[in-house]
């Protein structure tokens, strides 16, 4: 459960919109092929790093619609999933049981990640604290995550906390710089400052059939400097940076995006010991 008041609005709002949300996902892509076929989840960019996941321990962060979980858990990895929705993670559930996936469902806070336990330790959760060293293989994150999260640090710090010496941490955001721009605007027209940070509150309810209540959300914008130095002061080596992608999404209209990068890749190693 979150503790962070605007985390906990947040939480409210996913837990109303998600079905909504997911309906959205689903006609766009057939999550029911996902682990027979990993790259309707995963780009060719991401498996460069991830490799072979086979037999790998996995925890993904954020997972909402949870087709990485899926694609990952399909490839053979054994997979923790972790939100902050749980009625996200109920629908995964649910799906991950048709898909016959064996897959560990865990409601929680991505800057507080004390009640999770070791990759392969099952049974309860640790204690107050949490395990000071949980041991996954690869922690991935990403998918308008860090949006929602009103720090930063202690998030990415969070995931390479539970990494083992040596483990992956991945983040493939949307671009920072894509956020900038007012939705279906022709020509482009700035909407924010790249610096401003936020918080910027919108209601949610109007996404709901039948919203008549308020739903505040709070959304917070960082840049790529931010995310690569969250990554960096949590511990890890960096690996890769890329920048990939440049069609438009659905949901951003008729915003004439297409000839900027959507989205951002930052790949670190956990330091060990010697390094």
């Amino acid at each position: 459960m979150s503790r962070h008041p605007m985390h906990e609005a947040n939480r409210r709002g996913w837990d109303a919109a998600s079905a909504g949300w997911q309906a959205e996902i689903d006609a766009r892509v057939d999550w029911r092929s996902i682990p027979d076929n990993i790259h309707l989840a995963l780009d060719d960019v991401e498996m460069k790093y991830l490799g072979d996941v086979s037999g790998r321990s996995v925890c993904v962060l954020g997972s909402g619609d949870n087709l990485v979980a899926f694609a990952l858990a399909g490839a053979g990895a054994r997979v923790t999933s972790v939100d902050i929705s749980q009625t996200q993670l109920n629908i995964a559930a649910e799906r991950a049981g048709e898909l016959g996936l064996e897959i560990r469902f865990l409601q929680a806070d991505v800057t507080d990640l004390g009640c999770l336990e070791s990759p392969d330790d099952p049974g309860g959760p640790g204690g107050p604290s949490g395990p000071p060293d949980v041991g996954f293989d690869i922690v991935y994150t990403g998918g308008h995550v860090a949006v929602w999260v009103s720090d930063l640090k202690r998030y990415y710090g969070e995931g390479i906390r539970i990494l083992r010496p040596g483990g992956l941490f991945m983040v493939n955001e949307y671009h920072p710089f894509r956020r900038l721009w007012k939705h279906d605007s022709v020509p482009l027209k700035q909407a924010f400052h790249y610096f401003d940070h936020g918080p910027f509150t919108y209601d949610r309810s109007e996404e709901l059939p039948d919203g008549t209540e308020p739903l505040p959300s709070y959304e917070f914008h960082w840049t790529v400097s931010d995310m690569t130095r969250a990554l960096l002061e949590g511990g890890c080596e960096l690996v890769a940076l890329e920048e990939y992608g440049d069609g438009n999404q659905d949901w951003e209209g008729g915003t004439p995006l297409e000839k900027m990068p959507a989205n951002l890749l930052l790949v670190g190693r956990k330091k060990t010991a010697e390094s």
